[in-house]
């Protein structure tokens, strides 16, 4: 491999990885308000929820609930045990079972 191909991956990696660490090594320094902890927090969840929902209602980019019955139907079992237990690994579990029974009975 050539100067060029070198270049471009070293720089993909640090392109990649100071958006990662500069915000955490700045803020493990600093004391943030309480307030701003508080809307920290909520920032990952919503950001999996948001993904979730692209992919539960949308086909082909258009939003529709018609054509994913069955990731609809494996999501209310999904989202019964995500809320009752409070435990990811668990959650995905049960997702990923209840689309395989699904698909394997439709």
């Amino acid at each position: 491999m050539n100067f060029y191909v070198w270049s471009v991956i070293i720089g993909g990696c640090i392109v990649t990885v100071l958006p990662r660490v500069l915000p955490i090594t700045i803020l493990s320094k600093v004391k943030l308000n309480k307030k701003v902890e508080e809307f920290l927090t909520y920032i990952p969840i919503s950001i999996l929820a948001s993904l979730i929902a692209v992919e539960l209602f949308t086909v082909n980019n258009k939003f529709t609930f018609q054509d994913n019955s069955l990731e609809l139907l494996a999501a209310i079992p999904t989202i019964l045990v995500a809320m009752k237990k409070n435990n990811l690994l668990l959650t995905v579990v049960v997702g990923v079972v209840s689309i395989a029974i699904l698909r394997f009975v439709f």
